[in-house]
Formats: structure tokens, sequence, C-alpha cells
């Protein structure tokens, strides 16, 4: 909910073109990268599901109903 909630404040807020606006982002092995505002949209998605993923089939493996995603 609270990545949906970010995301929909976002859609709602910015342009296209405030969405392709880019800056710098320092990775954790020291490279610089320019990405978009778009760019970090997708990442924290990207994020989400992943996590949603690991959470639903941990549930199936414990005989649990998974999550609907």
């Amino acid at each position: 909910e609270d990545t949906w909630t970010f995301i929909e404040s976002r859609l709602h807020r910015w342009t296209p073109a405030d969405a392709a606006e880019t800056f710098l982002d320092e990775a954790e092995d020291g490279q610089v990268h320019e990405v978009s505002r778009s760019w970090v949209i997708y990442h924290v998605l990207e994020h989400d599901l992943h996590h949603g993923s690991e959470i639903s089939l941990i549930l199936g493996m414990n005989g649990l109903q998974p999550l609907e995603i």
C-alpha cells in the first residue's frame, strides 16, 4: 500500500517532462549513474514485486494461501 501511495502521488504531481528529469545517483560500488524520476518509480515497484513474490513463495511452501500478485 505504501508503494502504490508513493507511485500514485508522483504520477499525479509530475508531468511527463518532470518524470523524464534526471539526476546523478552513486551506486554502492562508487559508480555514478544518471537516472530519471521515472526510473526511480520503476525501481521502487520492482523492489516491491520482488519482496511480494518472496513472501508468496514462503507462504506457499508452508501450505498457506499465497498472495495474489
